[in-house]
């Protein structure tokens, strides 16, 4: 054995974000010069530095390093005791090399961030949302949901009604949204709502606001046309009880004088054959002009942007559809695991339209010719809309319609909105689509594959 090392102390606490320090010692305990070289390892030894990291000693010599601990404040470094160690290996003799081990205990912090997907939902009868919640501490985390009840409007229900979610992990929880009654006449009507998420040992609750819009069962078009046949009905039955008695009377004066109407309509009946020779006008007939064949020989027809499938880069590639191949404005672009072909109306088909003017392009559906994919208005979840056909042709679309392709590498690519400039974001469920801050490096839910077919 040429060394002898010491570590003082050999168990120390540091709190994210903060630096904490312990002194290596190292001997020379050989009779020739040594170089020894100082390493960290473990799990610890991404967030740990050794100062100096080469130590040169005499026979004899003792020389001291720093080892210094700084956790992130983020979800990487764990809290609780971790297990460090710091090779020493001598230049000279590397068969003597050695570890020196110790613990650093890593302090707890807790950092939530939930989000309501989508932040407006729509449906006569019940719809369905889904509270996501992150957790970007760095100790496990017991949230709590419950649905505040707006008075006997609406009802809220969490499934489940507890999550516990990892350092550095989402969970979700769908919610199951009621009204408390029908509305059968009057349009659409706007319920908010709240979700409450109760973190274990926080006071106060972290809320999550939303719109639940009920459309009536019969609009409001409905009534017009209802009340329009049912005046319609009511003066025509008004007109047959006033003429009515009048047709009876006039037939009963007839045939009481039927012997002397002929001898007093003799005269006004002379004029009547010089009406045919009126009518007969066939030389007017040459006069309407022949058809015309269309112009045009029919060939050469612009067939225009083809038809592709948007997949993400995670979980074996997530298909962007819109959902259930609905062409309604405000229906909803999700992510789908599964390809299902023709099934909803080529939902999964995406025609991309390319604007030189400004490098940005425009997303239309399969499902829904002239719907593109925008963000919601006051949010970042992307809905399906129709869009001007002008506007759609020439790319002076909105804002919010318009996306920019970005080279990730590997042959993959980020969409970004124009609008907030964020990107497109697989959620991994087939609830909905958002856009998200764009993070730097590879990130398999902004990445995606554009691809000519399946």
């Amino acid at each position: 054995m040429s060394m002898w090392t010491s570590l003082e102390p050999a168990a120390i606490t540091v709190d994210p974000g903060s630096v904490a320090r312990v002194r290596l010692r190292v001997r020379n305990t050989g009779d020739t010069v040594e170089e020894y070289r100082l390493r960290p390892a473990g799990d610890a030894a991404g967030w740990t530095q050794v100062q100096p990291d080469v130590l040169r000693l005499y026979p004899g010599a003792e020389g001291t390093a720093q080892i210094e601990f700084a956790p992130p404040r983020t979800s990487d470094a764990v809290a609780g005791p971790t297990p460090f160690g710091i090779r020493v290996e001598p230049k000279e003799h590397p068969e003597v090399r050695d570890v020196v081990e110790g613990q650093v205990t890593v302090g707890g912090f807790t950092e939530l961030r939930a989000e309501l997907v989508p932040l407006t939902v729509r449906g006569r009868w019940r719809a369905k949302a889904s509270a996501a919640v992150d957790n970007l501490g760095n100790q496990p985390l017991t949230v709590s949901l419950s649905g505040r009840e707006n008075g006997d409007a609406l009802t809220v229900e969490p499934d489940p009604t507890s999550v516990q979610v990892a350092p550095g992990r989402a969970a979700f929880a769908k919610l199951d949204i009621r009204p408390g009654a029908v509305s059968w006449v009057g349009g659409v009507t706007k319920h908010p709502f709240t979700v409450s998420l109760q973190r274990a040992g926080t006071p106060e609750p972290t809320e999550l606001r939303g719109t639940y819009l009920q459309p009536s069962v019969l609009p409001r078009w409905v009534m017009v046309v209802l009340s329009l046949l049912l005046a319609a009905a009511l003066a025509f039955l008004m007109l047959w009880l006033r003429t009515d008695p009048k047709v009876s009377t006039s037939a009963r004066e007839k045939v009481g004088q039927s012997h002397k109407l002929p001898q007093k309509e003799e005269k006004p009946s002379a004029p009547a054959p010089s009406k045919p020779p009126e009518e007969k006008k066939p030389e007017e007939k040459p006069e309407e002009p022949a058809p015309e064949e269309p112009p045009g020989d029919g060939g050469g027809e612009d067939q225009g942007p083809q038809q592709q499938t948007i997949r993400s880069d995670a979980n074996g590639g997530w298909y962007l559809q819109a959902n259930q191949g609905g062409q309604a404005d405000g229906t909803q672009i999700g992510q789908n695991p599964e390809w299902t072909g023709d099934q909803f109306g080529r939902n999964q088909w995406w025609t991309i339209h390319h604007y030189a003017e400004d490098n940005t392009v425009a997303l239309e559906s399969g499902s829904a010719p002239g719907s593109v994919a925008q963000l919601q208005e006051n949010s970042n979840q992307v809905e399906l809309w129709t869009a001007d056909p002008a506007l759609l042709e020439s790319g002076k679309l909105p804002p919010q319609q318009k996306w920019r392709l970005q080279d990730a590498g590997n042959g993959r690519t980020r969409i970004v909105n124009t609008r907030n400039d964020e990107c497109l974001t697989d959620l991994q469920n087939d609830k909905g689509a958002v856009s998200w801050k764009c993070t730097d490096g590879p990130n398999p839910r902004q990445d995606w594959k554009i691809a000519d077919g399946q």
